[in-house]
């Protein structure tokens, strides 16, 4: 104890405690008040119970003994903080020349680990000016890279890490990562030890004790925290993945995992990374063999959002089983059991994955969901259904391309009567409507009802034959494909597979044709023709003519959309040579589509009769 101080203790004025800690507080000192911030001793007065400090941005200022006693921190010379005061020139010398010293200063001064914020707080402003500091630091981050015992996080939210050189960089990285109990930790150890593996002398055999820590971690922690845990068995596995090694025996499977959660995985991951989503989905042949994972994917399918949607489709392609996904799909409409996200999915790939199955029904599905939306209050989940609808110019016109009149008339109707859409926004999706198809302007300008001859007609006979070439198409056909895809693909090499190509591009046509085969048949109206008026030409009936340039007579039957025949003198109600004579009466001339493109004649209209 200093001699003066003791004088004080002698005649009462310092009590014992605090005149060991002023001996300490010698001018020159450097200290730290926790308001006040670092300041260096300046001198004593003992007899007037005073010591002089020079805080920064605060010099001359005094305290009572007893006070500095109790609320002064004596800094170690050494430190960033009192070399802050003592050294200030040198510490900016250092921060200009050699940035990982300076940065490795103030993590010895910090205990070995400092926050992004924390390490700012001490340099910022007052070792680097505060509009050099950001360049400063980007500077300063590419130098440490070649400092492998300073780790530098690659979220501000993490800390800067300043490891134990006496020990192996692998095993304080290994200790540091069983240290750590939460699962965001972990993940954050996991990711510094993928970025540092070269500093490992033997990776597969240092990372046992990881690999076997994260199998017990995930299996106390899925049931709380399943995104987390499936994160960690993702990372677990990539950084295996890049070692060329093998997972523990005993170590918990991704598969595992997903077979054990599959009732609640869905709503659980749906926010990772597309890359996450991927290799969760392509565990599912894993967890659930002998193709139960088909439908196992497919509950997931409509549970989830829209990465996951497009990921698990992705998966069912992969897998040979486009099919499969069409059906599901078509499914999904006729049910109406979509979420949003499927729906945007399923108009962003309508020329992809989900073409065989885009169709107007897509576009009555969105407005369904739209409309209850609005009911319950929204929009909630579906402004990215309106955005769509208002942004993709081309979608609507591409649904009601092939569609029929009746069906579109009925969207046209759902939309120009949707609280959800503004009178502009109507218009707009009216006008693409009536890009697509000219013909609708006229019954949208007369608000026309539905007419019965907007359905597609036909012979009950076609209508059979039609639903036979369904059915041989769902039972024959494509199963008989899809078998020949399995062949291709057991052959090998899918690059350099020509049959297995052929066989997926023959797919896609079949699926085309299924899912048109479906629509026309959704759509037709069977009939036998019995009792058609005869007084006109109209379908069903049989209509004699002459031509007036030769004299010729011949007679043709108009007959439902299926049931041309050029050889028995039928044809479609659709055809022009149709259209060019249905109204018209016995004795009545016009101009007749002929047979090549571009020509007409001039025929008589003469008796008329029904077909049957």
């Amino acid at each position: 104890m200093n001699p003066e101080v003791q004088n004080l203790v002698a005649a009462g004025k310092l009590s014992g405690a605090d005149a060991e800690k002023i001996s300490k507080l010698e001018p020159g000192t450097a200290v730290q008040h926790k308001s006040w911030g670092i300041g260096r001793i300046t001198e004593w007065d003992l007899l007037g119970d005073r010591i002089g400090i020079d805080f920064e941005g605060k010099p001359g200022h005094t305290m009572k003994l007893g006070f500095a006693a109790n609320s002064l921190e004596i800094l170690p010379s050494d430190s960033i903080l009192a070399r802050r005061l003592t050294d200030l020139d040198g510490l900016k010398a250092l921060a200009k020349d050699n940035a990982p010293a300076l940065v490795e200063l103030a993590l010895k001064s910090s205990g070995n680990t400092l926050s992004l914020d924390g390490l700012e707080i001490l340099l910022k402003g007052k070792i680097i000016p505060e509009a050099e500091y950001k360049r400063w630091w980007e500077t300063a981050k590419k130098a440490l890279k070649a400092h492998r015992h300073v780790v530098v996080p690659a979220k501000r939210a993490e800390k800067l890490i300043l490891r134990d050189q006496t020990e192996k960089p692998g095993t304080v990285m290994v200790k540091s990562f069983l240290a750590v109990r939460d699962l965001k930790g972990k993940l954050a150890a996991l990711a510094s030890i993928q970025k540092d593996l070269d500093l490992f002398e033997d990776a597969k055999t240092e990372l046992v004790p990881i690999f076997q820590d994260i199998t017990d971690t995930v299996r106390k922690s899925y049931k709380l925290q399943l995104k987390e845990s499936v994160q960690l068995l993702l990372a677990r596995d990539e950084l295996i993945e890049n070692l060329g090694a093998t997972a523990p025996l005993g170590s918990l499977k991704l598969a595992d995992l997903v077979s054990e959660t599959r009732a609640i995985l869905a709503d659980s991951i749906k926010t990772l990374a597309s890359a996450a989503l991927a290799r969760v989905y392509r565990a599912f042949p894993t967890a659930f063999p002998d193709r139960a994972w088909v439908p196992e994917i497919l509950q997931q399918l409509t549970r989830t959002g829209g990465k996951a949607v497009a990921e698990i489709a992705i998966v069912l392609n992969d897998n040979d089983e486009l099919d499969v996904l069409a059906d599901a799909l078509k499914k999904c409409l006729r049910n109406r059991n979509l979420s949003a996200d499927l729906l945007i999915w399923m108009a962003r790939e309508r020329k992809g994955l989900a073409e065989s199955c885009f169709d107007i029904d897509l576009g009555h599905a969105i407005l369904d969901v739209i409309d209850y939306d609005q009911m319950e209050g929204g929009p909630k989940r579906t402004g990215r259904l309106q955005s769509l609808l208002s942004e993709d110019s081309g979608l609507l016109g591409e649904m009601v391309a092939d569609a029929e009149e009746e069906d579109i008339r009925l969207l046209a109707k759902r939309i120009l009567g949707s609280s959800a859409f503004d009178d502009l926004t109507s218009r707009s999706l009216m006008a693409r409507i009536i890009k697509s198809r000219p013909e609708m302007e006229a019954m949208m300008a007369e608000n026309a009802t539905a007419r019965q001859d907007d359905r597609l007609i036909v012979s009950w006979e076609s209508l059979e034959r039609k639903k036979k070439e369904l059915e041989d198409l769902v039972n024959v056909q494509i199963p008989e494909n899809k078998k020949e895809i399995q062949i291709a693909r057991a052959e090998g090499d899918l690059r350099e597979n020509g049959g297995y190509k052929a066989a997926r591009d023959q797919q896609a046509v079949l699926l085309r044709m299924q899912g048109k085969c479906e629509r026309e048949i959704r759509h037709a109206h069977g009939t036998d023709f019995a009792n058609t008026p005869n007084d006109k030409v109209g379908i069903g009936t049989v209509v004699e003519l002459t031509d007036l340039a030769d004299g010729t007579s011949e007679s043709l039957s108009i007959l439902g959309a299926w049931d041309g025949d050029l050889e028995k003198n039928i044809i479609s109600y659709l055809s022009e040579k149709a259209k060019a004579l249905i109204g018209h009466v016995p004795g009545d001339e016009i101009d007749l589509p002929g047979d090549e493109a571009h020509s007409t004649r001039r025929v008589r209209v003469g008796a008329i009769r029904s077909y049957n």
